[in-house]
């Protein structure tokens, strides 16, 4: 019995291809199903993300399954099979055990050492093993990438240190506030890049939310999805006696917020810090107001500088993760052919 992985991912599609074969969770035991009424392997798994589409399979020869794989995901997506062909990667073991073990650590994410990629694998996992579609083999190979990614998680530095300008924004703000369960947050400005703090602060626990625009009704749109509060942008100010972090995103030419602007804001809060996140380009936030005390400037730049240094500090575990990953395939491997 062997183990063979067949997928895609971004690294070797574009997001035009992974779309149409990304596989919905819903559909997923119906698709073994179909695979096992096919006679493709005897144990089948399909791990789906925005980021890649793999099936994990186990059988005598693995190999034999192939042709018959890209056939299924051809007919699945209703793509051409010459369109994607040459995107597609296979692995045999012990590459294919090598592969999971770094997809679940996340040494294979876009992101490295995310930590989102761990609880797709076991939902991928769980609805394989639910309806029958796992057995001896790839019980034992998912369990022991549960444990290879705590272990890599536990004894290297891969997820030390956000990546992102939003989780950056967030943590930086947890440094000064804390706990943000009680802090109060308002995001002038509807785009990405804003919106993306703000899902990010409210996943670390921030309540009160306040998203004020020029457009109202994009405002109002955004506030709903968020659970927040809208209001109009002429009526932000009213709010700052009572915020603490406060994202600027608008598409405003030039500074909206000034120096004498905010030392008066500060007399109003008496003194209390106040966080500023500029993400806008050109700037929303006047840069000589990172000179009043207890107000706490970041922009767009700072956010990447910080971001990249993490990303760097990720970069340089790699080798120590990867040479774990190689013992732990190994490990399994000596497994392998005990059980044989």
């Amino acid at each position: 019995m062997e183990i063979l992985v067949l997928g895609l991912n971004h690294k070797t599609a574009p997001l035009a291809i992974r779309e149409k074969l990304s596989i919905p969770a819903k559909e997923a035991p119906g698709l073994l199903k179909a695979m096992e009424h096919q006679a493709i392997f005897q144990e089948r798994l399909l791990l789906s993300t925005c980021n890649r589409t793999e099936i994990y399979g186990v059988g005598d020869h693995p190999d034999h399954s192939v042709g018959r794989l890209k056939a299924f995901l051809s007919q699945y997506a209703h793509l051409d099979l010459s369109l994607f062909e040459d995107k597609l990667y296979v692995f045999k073991q012990p590459d294919s055990i090598r592969h999971l073990f770094s997809v679940a650590s996340g040494l294979d994410s876009m992101v490295i050492g995310e930590t989102e990629i761990i609880g797709q694998v076991k939902d991928a996992y769980f609805s394989a093993h639910e309806s029958k579609h796992t057995g001896k083999i790839l019980n034992t190979l998912f369990q022991r990438s549960f444990k290879v990614a705590k272990n890599l998680r536990t004894h290297t530095e891969i997820g030390a240190g956000k990546v992102s300008v939003a989780s950056v924004a967030v943590d930086l703000a947890e440094k000064i506030f804390g706990d943000l369960k009680n802090i109060k947050a308002m995001v002038l400005g509807t785009g990405d890049m804003a919106t993306q703090v703000a899902k990010a602060m409210i996943s670390r626990g921030a309540e009160s939310m306040i998203i004020s625009s020029y457009h109202l009704d994009r405002a109002q749109a955004l506030a709903e999805d968020l659970g927040a509060k809208a209001i109009a942008f002429d009526a932000y100010e009213e709010k700052i006696k009572d915020t603490d972090v406060l994202i600027a995103s608008t598409t405003a030419p030039h500074a909206l917020i000034q120096e004498k602007q905010v030392r008066a804001w500060m007399k109003l809060r008496h003194e209390r810090p106040l966080f500023l996140i500029d993400i806008a380009v050109p700037r929303n936030i006047e840069a000589a107001i990172e000179k009043i005390d207890n107000v706490y400037l970041y922009n767009i730049d700072d956010l990447r500088t910080i971001a990249d240094q993490n990303r760097a500090s990720r970069e340089n575990e790699l080798e120590k993760c990867f040479e774990l990953v190689r013992h732990q395939t190994q490990h399994f491997m000596d497994w392998l052919a005990r059980s044989s």
